[in-house]
């Protein structure tokens, strides 16, 4: 990729937001509070942008896909 420099500007640093979960899936099929943090999670997939009230849908898990978990919340810059 090819850097562009321009002379006398400095360059802006963008403070990236980390991914945030609010509710989770229950397993009574219910979005619930009281999530993991995604630190826990070695795995993280965006399922979809604004796909509820402004909220993102996420997939996590760590080595074992099928013991994932779905959580609502904001996926930002997808940064731990």
């Amino acid at each position: 990729m090819t850097k562009v420099i321009i002379l006398g500007e400095q360059p802006e640093k963008k403070e990236l937001k980390p991914i945030e979960f609010v509710k989770y899936l229950d397993s009574d099929f219910k979005f619930s509070s009281g999530c993991s943090k995604p630190q826990r999670f070695k795995n993280i997939e965006l399922i979809s942008k604004n796909y509820f009230i402004g909220y993102d849908l996420m997939f996590a898990f760590g080595e074992d896909r099928n013991q994932g978990i779905l959580y609502l919340g904001h996926f930002n810059d997808g940064i731990i």
